[in-house]
């Protein structure tokens, strides 16, 4: 298995942070080569230590959010001399179980799969973790797909344009997408999440207990500094500790974001 992983990052501190490494480290350990992309102002030391653990890491204008450090580090490569491509991000904490055994549990019909969806806008698979396969790789509409991200500045728009459309470009293309977790196999919202936020749907935020319960390895930053949907945070920090996973490596940035992540 050829598998090539793109990391986008973030910090708006300027760190490469130690669960960002953890999870590099981890991506290495499944992955033939893992680069780093970083729209970060970083120094000289701090991207040094991602590039202690990826075969290539460098930074790039602060242009795009993670759709535009993909394709950059895309149009590096020939997709077609890869078996698998992930896309992941800075945006989770994790992984909380060994990542070979989630590839193993992957939805083995699908030409792309993603750990979640998410209903939010139109049904598609959440951007924080994709995976490519070579069927799609090889395709004209992978390519044409990617050569059509434009670095915009809008949040809105790249989530409509990029990260909901992806799912249904693909999809209308012919291609089969698929969640490692479905929504299908969650229970209701608690009637207090969708009392305080009724237009909340992303069970990444309102659904995070569920999701590791059904072997969801990741949990969203934005869940432990924001809690946006008010849900109980105790059960989702007890199955981090119950996974082994090191408490100390929860550093959140408690400065403003100045390019909050996607996905």
């Amino acid at each position: 298995m050829k598998r090539l992983t793109l990391f986008a990052h973030y910090d708006g501190a300027g760190e490469v942070k130690r669960y960002v490494l953890f999870h590099l480290s981890a991506l290495r350990a499944v992955s033939s080569e893992v680069w780093f992309i970083s729209s970060a102002t970083l120094s000289d030391e701090e991207l040094g230590k991602a590039r202690k653990v990826c075969e290539r890491a460098w930074t790039r204008e602060n242009v795009g959010y993670d759709f535009g450090m993909w394709k950059e580090a895309l149009a590096r490569i020939d997709a077609t001399e890869w078996d698998e491509v992930v896309l992941t991000n800075s945006s989770v904490f994790g992984p909380l179980w060994p990542l070979d055994e989630v590839f193993a549990r992957a939805p083995r019909r699908a030409d792309f799969w993603g750990m979640t969806e998410n209903p939010e806008v139109t049904l598609h698979l959440q951007s924080y973790f994709l995976v490519f396969r070579a069927r799609l790789l090889r395709s004209p509409d992978f390519a044409n797909f990617w050569n059509g991200v434009a670095e915009l500045r809008d949040k809105r728009r790249i989530i409509e344009n990029y990260e909901v459309g992806l799912t249904h470009t693909f999809s209308e293309a012919g291609f089969r997408g698929e969640p490692l977790v479905s929504m299908a196999g969650l229970p209701g919202r608690s009637p207090l999440v969708r009392f305080r936020r009724p237009h909340l749907e992303n069970p990444t935020i309102v659904q995070p207990a569920a999701l590791l319960e059904r072997g969801m390895p990741y949990v969203k930053v934005e869940l432990l500094r924001d809690n946006p949907g008010k849900v109980r945070l105790g059960p989702v920090r007890q199955a981090m500790l119950c996974a082994g996973y090191d408490p100390s490596l929860v550093e959140i940035d408690p400065r403003p974001r100045e390019r909050p992540q996607r996905g």
